[in-house]
């Protein structure tokens, strides 16, 4: 019985994917790491940004809860390139997946009075997916619902990709879109979606910080993400992000976001400083069948800056570093102490 259940639940995780077209990893804190959803964010900062993101989806669903763990870096070289890396691994029960991913980009500046620039990259990814398997569970069964009775192995497939990344950034916004998966097949509604396969995914989003001003020690950061499965199929399956950022004195932030679709709120919080930055968010869905097995999803990043010999400076504000007054007095126990004596 046990067995069976453990089944069931990952058939439904599996056709929950299918239909919502999740077929990447979803993170709350790309507003934090935005290289995570567009690789032309790599050397668009003033520094290298070496971030650890891990997520831990659906908890109390046990073992089976997916995780996902990556580590990014990226930095600018020269005067308009920029190099990036990517390592990440996603786990549901017996079933992962490991991509691995190298970029370059490179930077046009359409006008210096503005500092309006574009931003491109190009990536080499290469994915790895692993099943292993497990007495009485194939990869079949948990994947389409059909018992298997030959194949009773783990497998192993893997296969090289490219994504196309594009952002469009001056001191005042961002707007961004990501082709990825480009050697994948273009999948469409009528043909058999039994199989989890690679498809090409679409994803277009943007912030803006023109709001911004030095006279005030609190910023705030609207921004939206789109997610789209196909570039002309599944024309139905898309999902919206919407998040806004509060900032108070380029230190402490916090978040809220809604996605649509699975009805998921998330309320985030972190610290920022001039080396290093912390961020941890949670969230839960209302509309899923699956919310009644599981308590919500945590996710946290840490992240450490490296300072750049020449510092780039494509735009006088960004997420990490707001144009607000980020003067942080610190409270003088000694002399508070000295004039109460007098």
């Amino acid at each position: 019985m046990k067995r069976l259940i453990q089944i069931l639940l990952f058939s439904t995780f599996f056709v929950f994917l299918q239909s919502k077209g999740q077929t990447l990893p979803i993170y709350s804190q790309y507003m934090f790491n935005e290289y995570l959803i567009n690789a032309a964010y790599s050397g668009t900062y003033n520094f290298s940004p070496i971030i650890f993101n891990n997520r831990t989806q659906w908890v109390g669903f046990g073992d089976s809860a997916p995780k996902t763990a990556s580590i990014t870096v990226n930095t600018p070289f020269g005067s308009k390139s920029s190099f990036g890396s990517l390592v990440q691994l996603d786990q549901t029960g017996p079933i992962s997946r490991t991509q691995l991913q190298v970029n370059y980009g490179h930077v046009l500046i359409l006008n210096k009075e503005s500092n309006l620039s574009l931003s491109m990259a190009l990536s080499g990814t290469y994915n790895i997916q692993q099943f292993n398997y497990q007495t009485g569970m194939t990869y079949s069964e948990i994947t389409n619902g059909i018992i298997d009775n030959y194949n009773q192995t783990s497998e192993t497939y893997s296969d090289p990709d490219l994504n196309l990344d594009f952002l469009l950034l001056n001191n005042f916004f961002d707007f961004g879109i990501s082709i990825r998966n480009l050697l994948a097949p273009e999948k469409y509604v009528t043909e058999n979606q039994s199989e989890i396969v690679r498809y090409k995914y679409l994803l277009i989003h943007g912030s803006f910080l023109g709001a911004n001003s030095q006279k005030s020690s609190i910023g705030v950061i609207p921004s939206f993400l789109i997610r789209k499965i196909g570039l002309t199929s599944f024309n139905s399956l898309t999902q919206l992000d919407i998040n806004i950022k509060t900032v108070y004195k380029n230190k402490i932030w916090s978040g809220f976001s809604y996605r649509t679709q699975e009805n998921i709120f998330n309320i985030s919080a972190g610290f920022n400083s001039t080396k290093i930055f912390i961020g941890y968010s949670y969230d839960i869905g209302t509309s899923s069948n699956l919310s009644s097995y599981h308590n919500g999803s945590h996710n946290i990043a840490i992240g450490y800056k490296i300072s750049a010999k020449n510092k780039r400076n494509l735009r006088l504000q960004n997420p990490y570093n707001l144009n607000i007054n980020d003067d942080w007095q610190k409270i003088r126990l000694f002399n508070t102490r000295h004039q109460t004596g007098n």
